[in-house]
Order: C-alpha cells, then sequence, then structure tokens
C-alpha cells in the first residue's frame, strides 16, 4: 500500500483522527473533479461514518456535496495529515483513503449549499487543493492511470 504522512505532530497537541475516504475522478480530457467551496478546493469525499464503508462514504459525500452519482473503483493510496481545522476549531489527524472513482451522472441540487463541481487541469487541482495530502493523492492516480 501506498501510504504518506504530512504535517508536523506538535508535541503535547491532542489531535482527533478523522477517517475520510475521496474519490479522485478524472475526465476524458484528463481533469480532476474538485468541490470548490468559501473555503477552498477539496476532492469529493469527506468523514466515514459509523458503520459506513469507504465506498459508501464516497458516494454519499459526492451526492450532498455536488448532486453526483459515482462508481467507486480501484484504491489508490492512502495518506494522512495533522493540521490545525479552522472550521472545525480543532487540531485534527485527517487520515484519507483516496479512490480512482468514474462520474454516473448528475442525479440532484447538492445539498451542501456551498459546495460547486468544477473540473481543473491536473497542474491547477495539484496548486490549489487546500490539503495536502489530497495534492499528494491526485499525482499517485495519475501515475497509476497512465502505467
Amino acid at each position: 500500500m501506498i501510504r504518506k504522512s504530512f504535517g508536523n505532530k506538535i508535541e503535547g497537541i491532542n489531535y482527533i483522527d478523522r477517517i475520510g475516504a475521496y474519490a479522485i475522478i478524472f475526465s476524458k480530457e484528463n481533469k480532476v473533479a474538485v468541490a470548490k467551496t468559501s473555503t477552498g478546493y477539496f476532492l469529493l469525499g469527506g468523514g466515514v461514518e459509523s458503520g459506513e464503508t469507504d465506498e459508501e462514504c464516497i458516494k454519499r459525500e459526492c451526492l450532498e456535496e455536488v448532486g453526483i452519482s459515482v462508481e467507486v473503483k480501484d484504491f489508490i493510496c492512502n495518506g494522512d495529515l495533522y493540521r490545525w481545522s479552522d472550521t472545525l476549531k480543532y487540531y485534527m489527524h485527517s487520515i484519507g483513503n483516496f479512490y480512482l472513482a468514474e462520474l454516473v451522472g448528475k442525479v440532484s441540487e447538492p445539498i451542501e449549499e456551498d459546495h460547486e463541481l468544477v473540473w481543473l487541469e491536473f497542474e491547477e487541482a495539484y496548486e490549489k487543493l487546500l490539503l495536502e495530502h489530497q495534492a499528494w493523492a491526485i499525482k499517485q492516480a495519475l501515475i497509476l492511470k497512465n502505467k
């Protein structure tokens, strides 16, 4: 399994683990699907709820965030990031499982009001993704996709 850690774990700080599952979706033109929010750009996906599989999480989050249905394909990598969350107001240990996925289609309006589906060129997505482990994961996905 390909795995990498990011961020600096500060001694004496209590980090809250948050396990997430994320879709890496490439268009035919090799653009990357991301959610544009008021705080930045993120891969589609999020926190895995109790009793939920990674695949179920990704499907639920894609529907809630941007109103799309996806088919989850191959596991790509695992990355984690130690960071302060401005949104949640605590120190977080974000543990991300990243999967290749395919867009099935738009099925509804998103539940998340400030999320917009945008397709970015690979380099632009790599530069704009707010979380370092997500940017690293799209690079791993592109390497695997091009094998």
